[in-house]
């Protein structure tokens, strides 16, 4: 049964609340974690297969529970909210948690099929903010490491949209695959609300090979520039010599929505 709960370890830095609607996504990235981290506990779990049923009862029972909590749910930790399957599955979800005033995060590698929920999000007023994944500056790579996935342009034109329409933007900048390219997208998308920065971890090696002292450096440096608001996460943190962060940069619940009017008014 789908409920809101709150993420532990890594994924808490996103949100304090998350809710997993759905299950497998059919993106194909080669660095995901989550089948992995399923398998674990499921060795039938096959993460490529999306399972579009949706149990809407429950997840209306649990928006009710947490109904005043002021704390961001994100959609979601194992799938993507758009991904090539869903038609007006997370629509549903939306108009659900809309309804019980939470305040809304969601995290895609999709592009204009987003758009297509442009009235649910303006419905939400202040309390909902859409990001995107950027991994890659060119369509080349991002075809070969996430070959479902929109495409980083029409990514970064979704957006654009967004914004335009006077929704809340942001972009998560993690897995950092080849960090001369991300510096890059942070430059591209400075138009958005804020950034969210991490790294590579465990991935054939790679992390291993790549400076991030400079890249955190270089990374803080572009953003101060473009005076976008960021959030380091913890595992860059860690490989900080020298970078001055304040204590807004390193807390991982500066950037999500907050039920205060004036708060979110001094973040976005």
């Amino acid at each position: 049964m789908p409920q809101i709960y709150e993420p532990q370890g890594k994924a808490r830095e996103y949100s304090p609340l998350a809710l997993n609607h759905i299950k497998g996504c059919d993106y194909g990235c080669l660095y995901c974690y989550v089948p992995k981290m399923i398998s674990i506990y499921n060795k039938n779990y096959f993460h490529y297969i999306v399972d579009l049923r949706i149990d809407l009862k429950s997840i209306e029972l649990s928006a009710k529970k947490f109904e005043g909590c002021g704390k961001q749910i994100l959609l979601n930790f194992i799938s993507d909210p758009y991904n090539r399957q869903i038609t007006h599955q997370t629509r549903d979800v939306l108009k659900i948690l809309n309804k019980y005033n939470h305040l809304v995060a969601i995290l895609t590698k999709a592009g204009e099929k987003v758009l297509n929920d442009l009235d649910v999000f303006k419905a939400f007023g202040n309390r909902i903010k859409i990001g995107s994944t950027l991994t890659f500056d060119n369509e080349h790579d991002s075809r070969y490491y996430e070959h479902g996935a929109a495409i980083p342009v029409e990514r970064i034109e979704m957006l654009k949209s967004l914004k335009r329409e006077g929704i809340k933007t942001w972009v998560s900048f993690e897995p950092v695959i080849i960090p001369k390219q991300t510096i890059h997208l942070i430059e591209l998308a400075s138009f958005v609300d804020h950034v969210k920065i991490g790294k590579l971890n465990n991935y054939k090696n790679i992390d291993k090979r790549i400076d991030w002292s400079k890249f955190l450096n270089d990374a803080v440096n572009v953003c101060r520039k473009n005076r976008i608001k960021f959030y380091i996460k913890s595992d860059l943190q860690k490989y900080n010599s020298g970078t001055i962060l304040s204590k807004n940069e390193i807390d991982q619940d500066y950037l999500n929505l907050k039920p205060d009017k004036k708060l979110q008014d001094e973040l976005f």
